[in-house]
């Protein structure tokens, strides 16, 4: 099935690239990291040609639960454990910057996405997740961080966080994108590339740089860390109650749930239970996972139809940070966000422009492609 973004959704009506052109940059990819990575090399003056197999936002872009938030999967406190302290602190600001470049965008571009900042939950599963919860939630106010505690909940409400209609808003910076100068080419499927010239069966692009957006099919491609990890949604018809205030993210990222402005209640998740059968680039649904949804529908008293069934392929990195910047080929990757896209995209695009323009961004070692 559909996922409820994809139902329906409006595209502007684009061509397939049928002839040979040239650009400063190519972009394979059209979902929000490609799309995000034209949008600010357009916005710097660089000549740039995006080509997608699809249509725009039809992969994980597309199928994801819509939740723009700072930080990573795990909380801050998980973080500093996995990365170091200082190192942790620098992704987190890195993501905080994408949560104003996306505010920033639909701003300048009037895109209607249902974009609301209304914050978001992390829910504890236990009492050591949320003694980790309530630490981070310390460690981060005394670095500025709009964050306050609910003990009574065993949660942690992260108040500059949002949520999207995540299909309105590629389609629409697209569109912004476009009438920088970019020329987007949906459904023309890459079958080669090198670091100065993509192919497809009718045409090439020759380039000053190629940049691959492919996130978890990237090994169609070239050579790769990304693997593909499969996450499940559903969608309910409306209801008319309010029963949650804001996205929720819960039990290390394996949980996580929204209700749209329309009423719809929206959970996902749940792959902890099902992990070796959540590998591979299969956009269906199980049976396991999707009663598990259900479960949890029942038990929040949701009583409405689930309308919309859905699975979407995600691009996980061996270590939790995506890879973004040049390869050792020669060619810039933008990928591997390990469930993340929206919690990076904008902030990588204004990093892959850096490297591209200049060769240097003060981040860009966070995210080497070729980090050990």
């Amino acid at each position: 099935m559909t996922s409820l973004w994809l139902d329906g959704a409006a595209a502007t009506p684009r061509q397939p690239l049928d002839r040979d052109a040239t650009a400063d940059v190519a972009i394979v990819g059209g979902g929000i990291a490609g799309i995000a990575t034209a949008y600010a090399l357009a916005r710097e003056g660089a000549s740039v040609v995006v080509l997608e197999r699809g249509e725009l936002a039809e992969g994980a872009s597309g199928r994801n639960a819509g939740f723009v938030l700072g930080g990573v999967a795990e909380n801050y406190v998980a973080a500093c454990r996995a990365f170091g302290a200082e190192r942790a602190m620098r992704v987190f600001r890195f993501t905080f910057t994408n949560r104003v470049l996306f505010r920033s965008a639909i701003r300048r571009n009037s895109i209607d996405c249902e974009a609301a900042w209304n914050g978001s939950d992390q829910l504890a599963g236990d009492e050591g997740e949320w003694q980790e919860i309530a630490e981070s939630a310390r460690q981060l106010a005394g670095r500025g961080v709009r964050v306050r505690l609910e003990p009574a909940e065993r949660k942690a409400v992260y108040e500059e966080d949002g949520e999207i209609h995540p299909v309105r808003f590629v389609r629409g910076l697209a569109d912004a994108t476009e009438r920088l100068g970019a020329r987007i080419h949906p459904r023309t499927a890459v079958t080669a590339v090198a670091p100065a010239e993509i192919r497809s069966a009718r045409a090439r692009v020759r380039a000053g740089a190629v940049v691959l957006c492919t996130n978890a099919y990237t090994r169609h491609l070239a050579p790769t860390r990304v693997r593909p990890v499969r996450g499940q949604i559903c969608a309910t018809a409306p209801i008319e109650r309010r029963l949650f205030a804001r996205p929720t993210y819960a039990s290390r990222g394996y949980r996580y749930w929204r209700q749209l402005p329309a009423g719809n209640v929206l959970v996902g998740g749940w792959r902890d239970t099902a992990v070796a059968e959540e590998v591979g680039e299969d956009d269906g649904t199980s049976d396991r996972i999707q009663g598990q949804l259900d479960a949890w529908l029942a038990s929040q008293g949701v009583r409405a139809p689930v309308t919309h069934r859905w699975g979407g392929t995600m691009g996980f990195s061996h270590d939790g940070l995506p890879y973004i910047g040049k390869a050792a080929d020669g060619i810039y990757r933008c990928g591997g966000f390990t469930g993340h896209g929206q919690g990076y995209a904008m902030a990588a695009g204004e990093l892959v422009a850096a490297l591209a323009r200049s060769g240097s961004h003060p981040d860009a070692d966070l995210f080497d492609p070729e980090r050990a």
